[in-house]
């Protein structure tokens, strides 16, 4: 996943991997690389246009990618698409009775099966 954004008519850019490599570039030169996997942190840049600040909070109820600059924020959300993936996948994931009664059918035939073959095999 990247994000760029603007820091006083220069470029700075984060480059995240789903495997945890993280890249830092600012005006196309890299500032950090590392394999990070924390699921709270901030990172500090001082530059010549000011101190950039990535702020990352991820949590099964919430997920959270900030850039500040000098203290401001200056990007909500640096992968917009990518928490809203994370929202839309939460609201699917509830299962609906018909679902419920399809699994919990499931797990009675595969029980009683398991119950036969053990009878069988003894």
């Amino acid at each position: 996943m990247e994000a760029s954004f603007d820091v006083r008519g220069k470029e700075f850019k984060v480059d995240f991997s789903m495997l945890g490599s993280e890249k830092y570039y600012f005006n196309g030169e890299l500032l950090k690389k590392r394999w990070n996997f924390k699921f709270n942190d901030r990172l500090v840049f001082d530059t010549d246009e000011g101190k950039i600040e990535i702020v990352v909070s991820l949590s099964p109820k919430s997920w959270s990618t900030q850039a500040f600059l000098d203290n401001e924020l200056v990007v909500e959300e640096l992968f917009p698409e990518f928490k809203q993936k994370i929202e839309d996948g939460k609201k699917t994931k509830g299962m609906s009775k018909s679902g419920m009664f399809k699994n919990a059918i499931l797990w009675c035939a595969l029980t009683v099966t398991f119950l036969l073959i053990f009878q069988w095999v003894k």
